[in-house]
């Protein structure tokens, strides 16, 4: 499914259609697997599937469509690069041994974008699914309002959104995930840090460089989002400036949130499965709850990991 670096204006071109081409060409820039895009991607990519089977956000469904990638008793992993601590949730998954995350973390967010196309206009739904992605593998509380408001940064570029009402969409929706998360009897630790976060997230003015980055964490999120705040000529310019400071972690976020402004579009960077992304953000932003005419993701990333190429025509279901 591989294809040549061609403008796709013959797809739908709006609201968002763009977002899972543009994070994928952020998460090729960044270089984390030398095949092309990795986990992050990935990640992305089940989680898009399973927003146009079920319309919303199914933890444990969810935990086993990520597993389906996994390596079993038959098949080898597809995952890519995968980050140390989504192996060992993927490890433990439907077990007894099975552990969330409790550090801050911004690995959720990157994997949450598809949430804000799919619930652009429907902000509840929205920050109720961003809390749900983010609980399914992390406890920490910043990291599940860092999930909501990327997610609701999304939302706001597919409605070109930029500047200081790119932010304050943000900061609504992140104010919204902070009460609920407040307010949970269990799931989360270390809300304390929360109120400092959302005011974070609102400063367009605050600087952005790799001596402010430090480990990937939700302050990691706040960074996407003042890097995609302002309106540009040059998108990828954006996206290059994201992978000096964060590879592919911050690649893929700031690749989502301009390309979700910037529509379905040729990238300078070689994307494999190109046509696959577009599509799935045509119908994320469409709401079309088709998926038995896409290819099996397992048999996708098998093909780009191993070579094997496998009932690539077999459907999705």
């Amino acid at each position: 499914m591989s294809d040549p670096i061609v403008p796709l204006f013959s797809l739908v071109n709006g609201e968002g259609a763009g977002a899972l081409l543009a994070a994928a060409a952020g998460d090729v820039a960044g270089g984390a697997s030398p095949l092309g895009y990795s986990a992050l991607t990935q990640q992305a990519t089940v989680v898009s599937y399973h927003l146009l089977v079920r319309n919303g956000i199914s933890g444990p469904d969810l935990a086993n469509e990520w597993a389906e990638l996994g390596a079993d008793g038959t098949n080898p992993t597809v995952f890519r690069t995968a980050s140390p601590e989504f192996e060992e949730w993927l490890a433990g998954v439907n077990t007894p041994t099975q552990r969330r995350v409790r550090r801050p973390d911004c690995e959720p967010a990157a994997r949450a974008f598809p949430i804000g196309i799919w619930f652009r206009r429907d902000p509840s739904n929205l920050v109720t699914a961003a809390l749900e992605v983010s609980r399914l593998t992390h406890m920490d509380a910043t990291t599940a309002v860092a999930t909501a408001a990327l997610a609701g940064a999304m939302a706001a570029s597919a409605f070109g959104q930029t500047g200081m009402d790119f932010l304050a969409a943000v900061r609504e929706i992140a104010e919204v995930a902070s009460a609920r998360v407040v307010n949970e009897t269990e799931g989360f630790v270390d809300a304390a840090a929360l109120p400092g976060f959302v005011d974070q997230l609102s400063d367009l003015k605050a600087a952005v460089g790799v001596e402010e980055l430090g480990p990937p964490g939700p302050n990691w999120v706040s960074a996407a989002i003042r890097l995609a705040a302002d309106a540009s000529s040059d998108p990828a310019g954006q996206i290059s400036r994201a992978v000096q400071l964060g590879g592919s972690m911050l690649g893929t976020m700031v690749g989502g949130l301009v390309g979700a402004r910037a529509g379905l579009r040729a990238w300078p960077w070689a994307v494999p499965n190109s046509t696959w992304f577009a599509e799935l953000g045509v119908r994320l932003v469409s709401g079309k709850r088709e998926v038995l005419d896409l290819p099996v993701p397992y048999y996708v990333e098998e093909t780009l990991t191993y070579g094997i190429e496998r009932d690539l025509g077999r459907p999705f279901g």
